[in-house]
């Protein structure tokens, strides 16, 4: 009745009719007459018959409902069994935290009883001495005092004789009396006091004790990523990552999820390249395929590790081939598209070069093989060797990927390139693609389709000549923007490619990057001098930021830097192997990366560029990939570049409908990938 006493019911106003027609237009019940006049061209039928349509409607969707009941009461006992846990860890976790500071208020009570007994023990010593001291004292003074008061009165009331002989008895003793030296002073000293000492450390450590974890990731937002999820090598360590998210689908940013996983061979049929392609990570529930042996087997347990951003990495190595089910649970749940199919095949016999490359370069590490070809990393920067496949045709290639398109080949033609350094997007013309060519000399501008529009530059050290063009950007207005590392300046150049003028000529030492703020300023990373410095389009510097070390705020031969929506500048230091974050004064705010090959660490960084949402790409140099790291540097996936791998990549731009370019200074070339933002 509550329900009917919220529905409104529609007034008819004509007088006396008796509403027998339904008028399925207007969805409302009419007389006879209305049916007439308003509604005679509407689609009209008996009541009757409406209200029989109407109950067969009403009971399908009540059908619909109910069957969404068991749903909704299935969800409403998570949700309480999630808030009874809730209650219960909260209540843990405050006996932990009263345990642990109940064990340091004991620590600070035994210490504060040891002081104590520390000082009284001092002082007793202290007094006992002093004491011993004023003892001797007072019996000197009052021996002095009656020998001298017993003298007097013999002088003052004795007869001749007797003073003759108290002289005899009682001289030698006032003699010594007077000829003893002054008591020294006090044997010991009043000074006993409490140093505190530097405790500043120890406050601020106190102030840190601890902290509570948490945080919002919930399964059904949770997803996982890697080529691993569709296809693996027999023997080989794989990865994947899986990126917890909140229900809002905003990833979380604090690690300690309870992270789950299992992996069961399903299947030993492996499809071969002759049929069709290995199917996409699937939502499907878990195969129930059986062994001959009429039972699962080969049950892997992968190891997972917590990256403490959000972000878990799950290794495995799969010992036989066949269709594997994996399986991630976040709180006992599983998450998105979990569990996933996954195929093994057995590893191609190939050369070294290429099978190195058959695996996502991060990979490489954590191979148990005991392989030559893995070896530990040096400190120095090592790029790895080209793959022999790497100038086949993509078609031809097994492995799909994410490569759109490859431009040029090793040449010095128009449209051919030897080492190419930096590559910009310019929004010239319905879009351009600029590419310092470095060691010939000059810049390549080519549609967004690969077709090379334009070629200049000039080799020579003079003006408006080029030596070593490494980074190359564009102005709002269209110009380009050249770093020359040789000639130690930075040139602008019309849209066609007539010389305008030269900035920082004196001030630079070796420029690499460049690229522009969200003010047109010009930021020029200085590899050489191992510093940025920011120009006015008019050449003045504005600031100059960085100096050669190991600090936050320094740089080991930086290469290219990029600016996010806020103006931050993001910039790759090679040689140590992460990649700087500072504010658009210079200010250092953070960094992430490390030297490696695991997912979010580098083999000297090159390349970079930001998304619309601020995510940050990365090209790894030495590892032969792209990596994606959100704002705060938090890796999120890489790009795949697995069917023509990437060799030593170098500079890197994004177009606005989300394709990345990039310079393969190896390959002599430059790819276009696809991009999901």
């Amino acid at each position: 009745m509550r329900v009917l006493n919220q529905v409104s019911f529609p007034l008819h106003t004509c007088v006396g009719q008796t509403l027998r027609f339904y008028c399925r237009d207007c969805e409302t019940a009419v007389c006879s007459s209305c049916t007439d006049i308003e509604h005679r061209t509407h689609n009209t039928l008996h009541l009757a018959d409406a209200v029989d349509e109407h109950r067969a409607a009403m009971h399908q969707l009540i059908d619909r409902v109910t069957m969404q009941l068991p749903c909704m009461k299935e969800a409403i006992c998570d949700v309480q069994e999630v808030v009874s846990s809730l209650q219960g860890r909260r209540a843990a976790a405050e006996s932990e935290v009263r345990r642990c500071f109940d064990s340091l208020h004991q620590l600070l009570d035994q210490r504060q009883t040891a002081l104590i007994n520390a000082l009284n023990t001092i002082e007793s010593e202290k007094q006992q001495t002093l004491g011993n001291q004023l003892e001797e004292l007072e019996s000197w003074v009052h021996g002095v005092e009656s020998g001298c008061e017993f003298v007097e009165k013999a002088l003052s009331h004795c007869p001749a004789m007797e003073v003759v002989l108290v002289r005899k008895q009682l001289g030698e003793r006032l003699m010594d009396y007077a000829n003893m030296n002054v008591p020294p002073a006090p044997r010991e000293n009043s000074h006993l006091k409490f140093v505190v000492g530097n405790i500043d450390p120890l406050k601020t450590a106190f102030l840190h004790i601890g902290s509570i974890q948490s945080n919002s990731a919930v399964p059904h937002q949770t997803c996982a990523t890697g080529e691993a999820l569709r296809l693996v090598t027999v023997g080989k360590g794989s990865i994947v990552t899986v990126v917890t998210r909140d229900h809002k689908g905003e990833k979380t940013a604090s690690g300690g999820a309870e992270v789950t996983t299992t992996l069961t061979r399903t299947s030993l049929s492996v499809p071969r390249h002759g049929s069709s392609s290995p199917r996409a990570p699937s939502a499907s529930p878990r195969s129930t395929s059986k062994s001959p042996s009429g039972s699962r087997e080969e049950v892997v347990q992968p190891q997972v590790l917590d990256l403490n951003n959000g972000t878990y990495e799950v290794a495995f190595t799969v010992p036989t081939e066949g269709i594997y089910s994996l399986e991630v649970q976040l709180y006992g749940q599983p998450i998105s598209g979990s569990p996933f199919s996954i195929t093994a095949t057995a590893p191609v016999e190939e050369d070294s070069g290429s099978s190195q490359r058959s695996l996502p370069p991060h990979t490489l590490a954590r191979q148990t093989s005991h392989s030559t070809q893995v070896t530990s990393r040096a400190s120095r920067a090592s790029r790895r060797p080209m793959s022999h496949r790497s100038s086949c045709s993509r078609r031809t290639n097994p492995i799909e990927d994410d490569m759109l398109l490859r431009v040029g080949r090793r040449g010095r033609n128009r449209g051919e390139f030897v080492n190419p350094q930096g590559i910009a997007y310019s929004p010239f013309k319905d879009g351009r693609i600029a590419v310092a060519d470095s060691n010939n000399q000059c810049i390549q501008v080519f549609t967004l389709a690969g077709e090379c529009k334009l070629r200049f530059g000039v080799r020579g050290r003079s003006i408006g000549q080029m030596q070593r063009p490494t980074g190359v950007a564009a102005l709002p207005n269209g110009n380009y923007v050249v770093a020359d590392y040789e000639n130690k300046w930075v040139s602008v150049f019309e849209p066609s490619g007539k010389y305008i003028t030269r900035l920082g000529h004196g001030k630079l030492l070796g420029p690499k990057g460049v690229c522009v703020d969200n003010n047109g300023h010009i930021i020029v990373v200085d590899n050489k001098a191992s510093c940025v410095c920011v120009f006015q389009q008019s050449g003045k510097l504005l600031t100059k930021f960085g100096s050669r070390g190991t600090d936050d705020f320094q740089f080991a031969g930086p290469h290219f830097a990029a600016v996010n929506s806020k103006g931050h500048i993001a910039i790759t230091d090679f040689h140590n192997h992460c990649v700087k974050v500072f504010d658009s004064a210079g200010d250092f705010m953070f960094s992430f990366g490390s030297s490696g090959e695991g997912n979010g660490q580098f083999n000297a960084p090159t390349g970079i560029a930001v998304d619309a949402y601020d995510n940050i790409i990365v090209a790894d140099w030495g590892n032969s990939r792209i990596q994606v790291f959100d704002a705060q540097g938090s890796f999120l996936s890489y790009v795949n570049t697995l069917a023509d791998p990437l060799y030593g990549p170098q500079g890197m731009t994004l177009t606005p409908d989300g394709q990345i370019f990039v310079a393969d200074s190896g390959n002599h070339c430059f790819k276009v990938y696809k991009y999901l933002q």
